[in-house]
Formats: structure tokens, C-alpha cells, sequence
């Protein structure tokens, strides 16, 4: 079965104890009781780490600095499907992250899967990359990502059964394919509406891996595409940073920003002419 895996918004509606209010009630907890605080990522000025029993982070809530009243949650593991439904029921938010994951558990899972999504690489020449030893040591357990990390739409394939932790339930076969979408700002709250099969319609290539993979037909739901600046429009950038003032200036003394290209067409031309005196 399809399920979310981990999740993070942003919320105005929500405020810092109602958002561990989700995650205590979506957990039949009556409180959260190992909190630890640190400065917050992402501009925010504050964060807690809820942990579990073991001390590993399983949600986080952030708040404060430049980000003002809007607070954020963070989910992963087990829990993220009862946090997501409570957090949905109670308030207006929009969805940054939301990971979708699916386990098989059967000789050779793992190898069928990887045909799958070699499949699909090649029909749509996305990025890939292996990690772990799968020459010499694949019984350490190995790795596929598709999709670059600053990709909206990125995907892994691992052994679960393999990682250190799990080792003592004896479950070589289990493998874990899952689909991570960081929703780009047109997309957020159409995202923080979809289901865990739904998430799986991010992109072209997700939505072809489905088919083989659930086995569903998941329609189209674009996460946007992450903007990149050309090498052109960063040098731009750099240069208005470095020399921003004296532009604003120059901009200021000629009577407004529509004659400075005139002015900077003079300056090219003179310094192309070799008249850079």
C-alpha cells in the first residue's frame, strides 16, 4: 500500500502548539515529552526536535524570525500518515515536501524494480545515481536515485532490509521504492490536497514508473519546474550586488532608471572601443 512517508508545510492559520497538538493527537500521545530546541532553518528563528524513545528526530516545528507569524511542520517515518490527516483536518497549509513510498517484500523485489526504473531512465534520459557497493558488496545493500537533488521530482530505490537497523527482522527481500516532490510555490496547496497514489503524477516520468510499479493510472499533477538562473542573468545578479549603488546613483543623477541603459550603452561602447580611460 501506498504511503506518505514524509511531509513538511507551511501554515498562517496554525501556531507553534497547535502544530504539536497535531502531532501529539494524530499519535494518542498526551504530550510531547522529548523536545529539543534549536535555531531554526529556512529563516525561521526557532525549531524543536521531537524525538522518539530512542532519540532519533521523527517531526520538528519551526517559528518566528523573518518568516513572522507562519510556522512549519516536519514529519517523517511511521507517523507521517496520521500527522498529515490531522494536520488536514484542522488547518489551511501548503505542502514544501511530501514523500510517497511503497515496500515489496519478495525474492528479487528489489531487481524487478530496478529494471522499472532503468526503463523509464533511459526513455527519458533522467539522472541517475547508484550508491552503496553493487559489485562487491550488494549484500550491504544498494541504492538508485533518479532525479537530481535540486529536482522537484526525485525518486529512490533501496534495500530496507539491508540497513543496519532493520538487519534483526531478517528480511533480506524488502525493498522500498518511494517518490519525493517539493512542490514549487504554484503547486503547494493543490499538494497539500493530494493523496499518497496522487503524488506519484508530479512529473511525466513518475506517473509512467506508477504504471509499472502500483500499477495505477495516476493523472497529471505538476510540481512545477525548479528555476534556474542562465550564466548570463547571474553575472547580472553579481554585478547589480557589487555594484548596486553606484548604478542607483548614477540611475538617481540622470533623472530615473529608464536613462541608465544609455548611459551603460556609452560606457560599453567606449570600453570595447579601447576608450576605457
Amino acid at each position: 500500500m501506498v504511503r506518505f512517508d514524509a511531509y513538511s508545510a507551511t501554515s498562517d492559520a496554525a501556531k507553534m502548539d497547535d502544530l504539536l497538538q497535531v502531532l501529539c493527537d494524530s499519535n494518542g500521545l498526551s504530550s510531547v515529552l522529548n523536545i529539543r530546541k534549536s535555531r531554526g532553518f529556512h529563516t525561521f528563528g526557532e525549531r524543536l526536535s521531537v524525538r522518539d524513545e530512542s532519540g532519533s528526530e521523527w517531526a520538528a516545528v519551526m517559528w518566528g524570525g523573518k518568516q513572522g507569524k507562519r510556522v512549519m511542520l516536519e514529519v517523517k517515518g511511521e507517523r507521517t500518515p496520521a500527522a498529515v490527516a490531522e494536520l488536514r483536518k484542522r488547518y489551511e497549509h501548503r505542502c514544501t515536501r511530501v514523500d510517497a513510498c511503497v515496500d515489496f517484500d519478495s525474492p528479487r523485489a528489489f531487481e524487478r524494480l530496478y529494471r522499472a526504473c532503468r526503463q523509464v531512465k533511459k526513455a527519458h534520459r533522467i539522472w541517475g545515481d547508484k550508491r552503496g557497493d553493487w559489485e562487491d558488496h550488494p549484500e550491504k545493500g544498494r541504492t538508485l536515485y533518479l532525479g537530481a537533488s535540486s529536482s522537484a521530482t526525485r525518486l529512490r530505490l533501496y534495500e530496507k532490509g539491508k540497513q543496519p537497523e532493520y538487519a534483526h527482522l531478517n528480511r533480506p527481500h524488502w525493498a522500498r521504492i518511494e517518490i519525493q516532490v517539493r512542490p514549487q510555490k504554484q503547486a503547494r496547496e493543490a499538494f497539500s490536497r493530494l493523496g499518497p497514489v496522487e503524488v506519484w503524477g508530479s512529473s511525466r516520468w513518475s506517473r509512467e514508473l506508477a504504471a509499472y510499479v502500483l500499477k495505477e493510472h495516476v493523472e497529471p499533477h505538476p510540481a512545477g519546474t525548479t528555476y534556474r538562473l542562465t550564466q548570463r542573468q547571474r553575472a547580472l545578479t553579481w554585478m547589480v550586488k557589487q555594484y548596486g549603488e553606484h548604478l542607483a546613483a548614477e540611475a538617481a543623477d540622470l533623472g530615473g532608471w529608464d536613462h541608465l541603459g544609455g548611459s551603460l550603452l556609452a560606457i560599453y561602447s567606449d570600453v570595447k572601443g579601447g576608450r576605457d580611460d
